[in-house]
């Protein structure tokens, strides 16, 4: 674990809160609650819709040289939502609040964190080790967070117990970047030179706008299949696939593992490489769902397709970052404003759309859009690497 910092498990609080609490606790305590299906729609809206201000969070860290004290605000964001959640019953617009407070805590630490071990980073070997430790650290978070909230349901502890289990985790988090904080981001203009030593492939504006129009329509399609992947199989598949946090606990092992030799991969190629087979990925995923819709398949078979999707997520998430900063002219901190900016609208866009052809046409319209978004983003892939 040579070079690994303790301020990693900042990004445990996405594993802990993002993951576990909204699949394991906030989607079900919702409903159970309120019984209403269209505040859950609401509460996510504004969960990913927040990303939308992703690019005045990393302005404001820039210009005000702020990053350190935004990341302990969005930790503590994360706790305050899992906090509101303990005592909102069913008390309408406090589900809101949750909404807001996980939307600026996630929007907030994908933004700063990833500038954070960009900007320390001397060299690509570094900077690839440094982002699969980081996002080592958030899949470590969904372990941890589903193994305690699985204990707890076992012995027959009620939510309530889970919600203060997660908060404790979330200070852990908060404890640690207390003790070992990021290193400072420089936002100074450098001169020429050194420009040239850290970016050894030009920042370019049109590669920098095709690669966000890829990241766009890939997050229509995985924003998609992630939130209503398994409603999706038991309703085109008719296989019964339930959430449990003990399932995600060892596809987040898996996560880890794959993670690894990916951000070797990362330390010698660079990032565009890891980034173009995760996309490949999403497409074979894509088109495989496609051909098995209206065939008789084994019930591990669809399940498997979006496992292996999780992980193709994985290193996804890991690339961008790094290949925003290499396209990108801007400051670090306001680039992967400008990359969230671009996620959270296709998550945004891609769920009110499939929301539609839901209602309209039903549930396999789901994965034929996606078939579409897919293959506008591997096109827009393969023009970034030949405009970058």
């Amino acid at each position: 674990m040579k070079n690994f910092k303790l301020w990693y498990f900042a990004q445990s609080s996405l594993g802990v809160v993002q993951w576990v609490g909204i699949a394991i606790l906030l989607t079900p305590l919702i409903i159970d609650r309120t019984g209403s299906g269209l505040l859950l729609g609401e509460v996510m809206a504004l969960i990913g819709g927040f990303g939308i201000v992703a690019p005045l969070i990393g302005w404001l860290a820039d210009r005000f040289e702020a990053h350190r004290m935004l990341q302990k605000v969005a930790i503590l964001s994360h706790f305050a939502a899992m906090l509101v959640l303990y005592f909102a019953g069913d008390v309408q617009w406090m589900y809101w609040v949750v909404g807001l407070l996980i939307g600026t805590g996630t929007v907030t630490q994908l933004t700063l964190n990833p500038a954070f071990v960009i900007a320390a980073s001397s060299d690509q070997s570094e900077e690839g080790r440094g982002l699969a430790w980081l996002f080592q650290s958030q899949f470590f978070g969904i372990i941890v967070a589903a193994l305690f909230v699985y204990g707890a349901s076992a012995l027959g502890l009620g939510t309530d117990y889970q919600l203060l289990i997660l908060m404790g985790l979330v200070l852990l988090c908060f404890l640690a970047v207390l003790i070992s904080p990021p290193p400072a981001v420089k936002t100074q203009a450098v001169d020429a030179t050194e420009v040239v030593e850290e970016k050894p492939e030009s920042a370019s504006l049109l590669g920098l706008l095709v690669f966000l129009i890829a990241v766009f329509f890939a997050m229509l399609m995985s924003g998609n299949l992630m939130e209503t992947g398994p409603l999706i199989i038991q309703k085109v598949f008719e296989v019964e696939m339930t959430s449990s946090a003990l399932g995600l606990a060892m596809s987040a092992v898996v996560t880890i593992l794959l993670l690894e030799p990916a951000g070797r991969w990362m330390q010698k190629s660079g990032p565009y490489k890891p980034w173009m087979t995760a996309m490949t990925v999403y497409l074979v995923v894509n088109l495989a769902l496609y051909g098995l819709m209206g065939t008789q398949v084994p019930g591990f078979l669809p399940i498997l397709l979006i496992m292996i999707l999780m992980q193709a997520i994985s290193w996804f998430d890991m690339a961008i970052p790094a290949i925003a900063v290499r396209l990108s002219p801007a400051s670090p901190a306001l680039t992967q404003g400008i990359l969230m900016f671009a996620m959270a609208g296709g998550f945004a866009v891609g769920s009110y759309i499939a929301g539609g052809l839901i209602d309209a046409y039903g549930f396999e319209s789901v994965i034929e859009f996606c078939c579409v978004s897919m293959g506008i983003a591997y096109g827009a892939a393969v023009l970034t690497q030949l405009t970058k």
